[in-house]
């Protein structure tokens, strides 16, 4: 059965909804049609059997305690009578297990709230010769004497470090010492809190935190792209992938009150409240009918991670105010249509001996209420930069897919259409083994110039799609590191085995939805990108190569296989591949700023070796004078750069920038970024060598 979806390629006491008895009914409920669901659609359905149970327990412990801080070997031991039955408590709609789990985890997070209350009223040591090991990072304290040793050296490293990071060298002279740690004691104390009181305030408290994790962890049992969705959670999964986002219409950075508000978004919730202003500091957040969150001292990422998630859509903010004044602000969160103007594609034009147009695709989003006959998807939206850029005379296109995720299927087969004549531009495979045939069934292209493609270890799913397409056709060169290795294809369908094509309209009444994996994705030449990724034609590395996340990395992912090639695409004249990579190799080996950036990243991936860490404060400002210096290098290197090429915004956008100030400084800070961006220079330069062919 095919649906017509879009596939994604991508102590407090509060109020409950449910009894402890109910919830747990409930949860078992869900996990049983969990696995159901996934026995009728999954691509590769693997049997809830005891290595299923096996996999569960762990990935559930993991997602409740995945800094090892709250549960002791002794705890595991006691849940280990679980560990190879889980398979019978699933499906058998048996509560045995959480009930445990609950009980268990409910008093070692007040144990651990007790343990913050007490670490918090005493000074710390600020030098001594003890260490916090790797071992002790990775592995769970035997005991509970231990489990409380460990967490007292966590929380002093973080004591350690926040003095460290001080931005006013002042306070690090002996005298201020005292009032330094006294302040980063209770800051590190607030954060581990906030933490904790974030749990508390998930919807039934944390009885619900951890019926959520369990149900989220049977889903990814199945595969790392196979989800548990809440409605508020898929409304979130939707709006990233889509042109409509629930939002306040607030940025945030660190400002000298703590948190402040960065930049309000005209027309947004925020904005329209008339009581909000740029340079705010956020003291506090309240849901609606939740506790209050003291985040005075929260970092903006700390304060961001509060406010996203699955949260009531009222949210009261305590703002002090530029004046001193304090003021209390609720917003209701809205969906923001974007219209075209304010598309999350951008464009601009390299110019310098040539003209290169340069388009920034950071997803493949889609107008999800207008289904496939939308007109809102991102494939529309670059189509349009490209008509906008032919007017500014270009001679080349660099389309950048680093750090696109991935997101709908549609748009990416659209998108290939706007560079290919009209064929096969994919195949998925079900779990029946049908193969099915993607194609550009529009003729004509939209452009069909010298094309560059760039990408990184963080191009993904729908990314890998256009690129490995793109690449078959040798209709473009692609540049960059090797992608992230996902080529598996997800439908959000709602919680319900007895879902059928009539019964659609569940979507906007269920309370519950899986996020599941239907299909496997492979190139027209029948190879599949999943785990190995794409491989660039040029290679240019970049920060993603400094990380291990990767498909391959992760738990439960599928193997590579291949299929038959398709027999009917017929792919453009061999691109000169051998001499750009060799242009390629002696540009990088006499650029003196894309040799030290290849020094830089590897300095960077030594720094992120985890090593023992001494626990006095000489020895963390010791760590952190070394990463300031690393970093000065960095920026003296970028400041040396010299550019043979000037950016230069696009006709359409210059007017737009004269009118929006918003806009203007967005533009104008993402210019900044990518004139220090070795990728666009390498780029550039390809791509006027690709002009000479």
């Amino acid at each position: 059965m095919k649906f017509t979806l879009f596939l994604i390629l991508s102590g407090f006491l509060l109020p409950v909804k449910y009894s402890r008895a109910q919830l747990t009914a409930k949860t078992a409920g869900n996990a049983f049609l969990i696995t159901r669901m996934a026995e009728i659609y999954h691509v590769e359905p693997r049997p809830v059997n005891r290595d299923f149970s096996s996999d569960l327990f762990s990935l559930t412990i993991k997602a409740l305690d995945p800094d090892k801080i709250y549960f002791s070997g002794d705890d595991l031991d006691q849940l280990a009578a679980y560990r190879f039955t889980l398979d019978q408590e699933l499906l058998n709609k048996k509560e045995g297990f959480l009930h445990v789990l609950i009980s268990l985890y409910t008093q070692r997070i007040h144990q651990t709230d007790s343990l913050l209350d007490l670490f918090s009223k005493k000074a710390i040591a600020l030098n001594s010769a003890d260490t916090y090991t790797i071992a002790e990072d990775t592995v769970f304290a035997g005991n509970e004497m231990q489990r409380k040793t460990k967490l007292y050296k966590l929380f002093r490293r973080n004591v350690l470090g926040n003095m460290a990071d001080a931005d006013d060298d002042s306070l690090k002279g002996a005298l201020n010492t005292d009032s330094l740690e006294t302040t980063a004691r209770k800051k590190v104390t607030h954060a581990f809190r906030r933490d904790i009181q974030q749990m508390l305030q998930s919807n039934d408290g944390l009885p619900g935190f951890v019926c959520n994790a369990w149900c989220e962890s049977v889903a990814s049992c199945f595969d790392p792209h196979t989800e548990f969705f809440s409605l508020a959670k898929k409304e979130e999964f939707q709006g990233e992938l889509g042109d409509k986002q629930m939002q306040f219409g607030f940025s945030l950075n660190e400002g000298r009150e703590g948190t402040e508000i960065a930049r309000l978004k005209p027309g947004s919730p925020a904005y329209k409240s008339g009581q909000i202003h740029e340079g705010d500091a956020i003291l506090a957040l309240q849901w609606e009918g939740k506790e209050e969150v003291d985040v005075s001292d929260g970092s903006p990422s700390e304060v961001n991670a509060l406010i996203s998630g699955d949260h009531p859509k009222n949210l009261t903010l305590t703002l002090k105010k530029t004046d001193g004044s304090i003021r209390k602000v609720t917003l209701q969160r809205e969906k923001a249509v974007l219209d075209d103007d304010n598309s999350k594609v951008r464009s601009f034009i390299l110019k310098g001996e040539h003209s290169i147009g340069f388009i920034s695709l950071p997803a493949f989003y889609t107008d999800w209420e207008s289904g496939s006959n939308g007109s809102n998807g991102c494939a529309d939206d670059v189509a349009k930069e490209i008509l906008k850029l032919k007017k500014e005379n270009i001679e080349g296109l660099i389309l950048d897919l680093r750090y696109n995720g991935g997101g709908s299927m549609s748009e990416a087969v659209a998108l290939a259409g706007i560079f290919i004549d009209a064929g096969a531009v994919g195949m998925v495979k079900d779990k029946d083994g049908k193969v099915f045939t993607l194609k550009d069934v529009n003729r004509g292209a939209v452009y069909e110039g010298p094309l560059l493609l760039l990408v990184n270890g963080f191009s993904a799913s729908a990314a890998e799609m256009l690129a490995g397409t793109l690449q078959d056709y040798h209709r473009a060169l692609i540049v960059g590191s090797p992608t992230y290795g996902k080529a598996t294809a997800q439908i959000v369908l709602p919680l319900d085995t007895l879902l059928d094509e009539n019964h659609m309209d569940r979507m906007k009444s269920a309370d519950n939805f899986i996020k599941i994996t239907i299909d496997r994705l492979f190139r027209v030449n029948g190879s599949s990108a999943q785990e190995t990724g794409v491989i660039p034609d040029i290679p240019l590395r970049d920060f993603t190569d400094t990380r291990s996340e990767r498909e391959k990395t992760m738990a439960f992912a599928l193997r590579n296989v291949k299929t038959d090639p398709n027999k009917y695409y017929h792919p453009y004249p061999v691109l000169p591949v051998e001499s750009l990579k060799a242009f390629a190799r002696a540009f990088s080996d006499t650029c003196t700023y894309l040799k030290s950036y290849s020094r830089w990243l590897d300095e960077l991936q030594l720094i992120q070796v985890p090593k023992d860490e001494r626990l006095s404060l000489s020895a963390v400002r010791n760590e952190q004078d070394q990463m300031k210096r690393f970093l000065a290098e960095r920026a003296n290197a970028i400041q040396t750069i010299s550019l043979p090429f000037e950016i230069r915004w696009n006709t359409y956008e210059k007017i737009r920038m004269r009118s929006d100030d918003d806009l203007r400084n967005t533009n104008e800070e993402l210019t900044g970024v990518l004139l220090k961006d070795p990728g666009l220079l390498l780029g550039y330069q390809l791509s006027t060598r690709m002009l000479q062919k």
